[in-house]
């Protein structure tokens, strides 16, 4: 009680030290207030994201013919929103096209072959809104008839791919990958960055209509930190390694 008193007679007789003393308070007041609002934010956002495994099989193409059937005049998507099948195609394509619009700084491919139209488009969307792609593709199938790679390298993709007898045989993709949002902060010269946050999308699958629509294949879509991190490592590892001892494809704007 009597050290209140004192304060409270230092406070009457010294207004200054009374000023600084409350906007010391409500300052770190006000930062442990934030502290708390982040931590619940991006404790209720962890949960949110995404750890799926995605199967595609031979129930994958049944429904095929009411999905021709319901698509819109003037648009090749069609609806996939109310679709039975729970093993639908369009559906499990969709998943990983709802990652890549969700792309805010960078999209890191490493595919074997690329051929997906409904894929290409999402990266094409991509490409709309600013976002960093950069493709590694195997050295013989990049030039495979109906490449997707080929496409978005005349789009202005870079892409690079090694000059080996061995296969390029790499199926995943890293999105807004910690270390490339980085890279691409320090090329930008910027003081900081959009919140966003990495999604990697790897597995046995080739983003191909017999790969996504024929074919016993999986994928694993995920946001855990150390996987994303690990596949942006390598596919960094690699991009360096292709730049001396593999080639580009000729970009057309």
């Amino acid at each position: 009680m009597l050290n209140t008193q004192i304060i409270m007679e230092q406070m009457r007789y010294h207004p200054i030290v009374a000023t600084i003393s409350i906007g010391v308070s409500t300052v770190l007041a006000s930062e442990v207030i934030w502290k708390v609002v982040q931590y619940f934010r991006s404790k209720r956002e962890r949960a949110n994201r995404v750890h799926e495994v995605v199967v595609f099989n031979e129930l994958g193409e049944i429904c095929a013919a009411q999905h021709l059937r319901s698509t819109r005049p003037g648009s090749q998507e069609p609806k996939v929103s109310h679709c039975w099948n729970t093993h639908c195609t369009l559906r499990n394509v969709g998943k990983i096209a709802e990652q890549i619009d969700r792309a805010v700084y960078s999209i890191d491919l490493a595919i074997y072959t690329f051929s997906s139209f409904l894929l290409a488009d999402a990266l094409k969307r991509a490409l709309q809104r600013d976002v960093s792609i950069r493709i590694i593709s195997d050295g013989e199938m990049v030039y495979s008839s109906g490449s997707q790679t080929t496409v978005l390298a005349r789009l202005g993709v870079p892409v690079r791919v090694p000059i080996t007898t061995y296969m390029m045989h790499n199926k995943f993709c890293v999105i807004d990958g910690v270390e490339r949002v980085e890279e691409i902060r320090l090329l930008r010269k910027r003081k900081w960055m959009r919140p966003c946050y990495s999604i990697v999308v790897s597995g046995s699958v080739n983003w191909t209509r017999q790969g996504l629509g024929g074919n016993w294949e999986n994928c694993i879509i995920t946001a855990d930190e150390k996987l994303t991190a690990m596949f942006q490592a390598e596919f960094n590892r690699m991009w360096k390694a292709f730049e001396k001892t593999g080639e580009s494809l000729i970009q057309h704007k």
